[in-house]
């Protein structure tokens, strides 16, 4: 894929759309005696596996450090403690009662106070990054910065463009790697769509959808309220990882319709990003020349979870199950094996995939998957989907970004 944008047209771009540092962070259950399942954290059923057992690249352990357990307690969701090729030397949250719940999950001595403490270590070589959305690109920069490699919850950048701009720029710098643990890439139906699409399967992809329903009648708890009202394409990858993850290409422009609900803290005077919608749907144009329907939606009571499908010029797929295409290119649409003992965990049996993506990339020397193009281009075509909502579906451009060359 090749950057289509100069520096001087995005620059541009940066100014005259003027977007603010905003963003929807990760879902989770209202906190309460009663300690509701927190969607999407449940162990679910990682889909069809291949036969062929897990293969070992490497006898080395990354010395990794995990920072943040809030409500979601996503620090130790990912199951690093559990990679044979992981050692879990630190971890730290700002609160001690959380950063000692955090290292008890991850059977971890060693503590530090704060994250601008941890990176001052230089035995540690990779730093997952659990922290509240606000914080994602600031602190990946500042790892990035320390000679670490960084694997960040979603969304990569919290609705600013500028820090997409930082963020990619530090990633090219360093040449440490960089990735966003988006869990819809490893679904069983999108790792399937991509193995097909990859193959030739369904040809030239005409259409795509994304969907992410959370239903959210009353403010989550979070970190300084960064959760209360945000706009819900502000928080889109879950979605857009529907089209990116799987053709790995970008979008290129967005017209977005929001929609004014009656859940109050989605009230332009109830929330501090004034915010007046609880669902938005967003039309995208493709690098690949086709079309990508991408929405997310907190205010459809009885809806939840992330469903997608794509349409070819051969054929199409919706879940794992495909219709038409060319069958005779058709690969093993089945998901590997993981490490023994390492748990497909939650979002889709996700989890533990994109963790062992992480730690092999880092072991390869290579680019993970999810690396910082598509990160980025997952969660920038939200940012600029909402202003196009504020702006009554008003056609925008979005920013593109190719991958870097893979360093060690």
């Amino acid at each position: 894929m090749n950057r289509s944008n100069s520096q001087g047209t995005r620059r541009t771009f940066l100014k005259t759309t003027g977007l603010g540092a905003a963003a929807m962070g990760l879902a989770a259950a209202a906190q309460g005696a009663d300690k509701k399942k927190i969607q999407g954290f449940d162990k679910t059923d990682p889909g069809k596996l291949k036969n062929k057992g897990w293969q070992k690249v490497s006898d080395r352990k990354i010395r990794v450090g995990i920072v943040g357990y809030g409500v979601c307690r996503f620090g130790a969701a990912f199951g690093f403690q559990n990679h044979p090729n992981v050692e879990v030397t630190a971890v730290s949250d700002l609160f001690p009662d959380r950063c000692a719940n955090l290292a008890k999950a991850c059977r971890c001595k060693k503590i530090y106070p704060s994250l601008e403490e941890m990176v001052k270590d230089d035995s540690i070589e990779a730093i997952f990054l659990a922290t509240d959305a606000p914080s994602h690109a600031r602190h990946a920069m500042l790892c990035l910065n320390s000679g670490k490699h960084v694997g960040c919850a979603v969304p990569a950048v919290f609705g600013s463009l500028e820090d997409a701009e930082k963020l990619y720029e530090t990633v090219k710098k360093t040449g440490r790697k960089y990735m966003m643990f988006e869990t819809s890439a490893y679904h069983a139906s999108t790792y399937a769509m991509r193995a097909a699409y990859r193959a030739g399967v369904f040809g030239k992809l005409v259409y795509s959808e994304g969907q992410y329903y959370h239903y959210f009648a009353s403010p989550l708890g979070s970190y300084k309220q960064w959760r209360t009202g945000l706009p819900p394409m502000w928080y889109p990858t879950h979605s857009t990882a529907y089209h990116i993850a799987v053709t790995g290409g970008s979008f290129t422009n967005v017209s977005c319709q929001g929609f004014k609900g009656k859940i109050a803290q989605f009230k332009p005077d109830a929330n501090r990003y004034k915010n007046p919608f609880d669902s938005e749907i967003a039309l995208f144009g493709t690098s690949d020349g086709g079309a990508s329907r991408m929405s997310v939606c907190w205010g459809m009571r009885g809806s939840h979870g992330e469903t997608g499908r794509v349409h070819g010029e051969l054929g199409h797929m919706v879940g794992t199950t495909l219709a038409g295409g060319d069958r005779k290119k058709l690969p093993n649409l089945s998901k590997p094996k993981l490490p023994p003992g390492m748990p497909a965990g939650g979002h889709g049996g996700s989890h533990g995939y994109l963790t062992e993506e992480f730690v092999t990339a880092i072991l390869l020397k290579r680019q993970p998957l999810v690396d910082v193009a598509w990160s980025l281009n997952m969660s920038v075509a939200g940012v600029v989907a909402h202003q196009s909502a504020l702006k009554g579906g008003q056609l925008l451009k979005v920013p593109q970004y190719a991958s870097p060359a893979a360093k060690a």
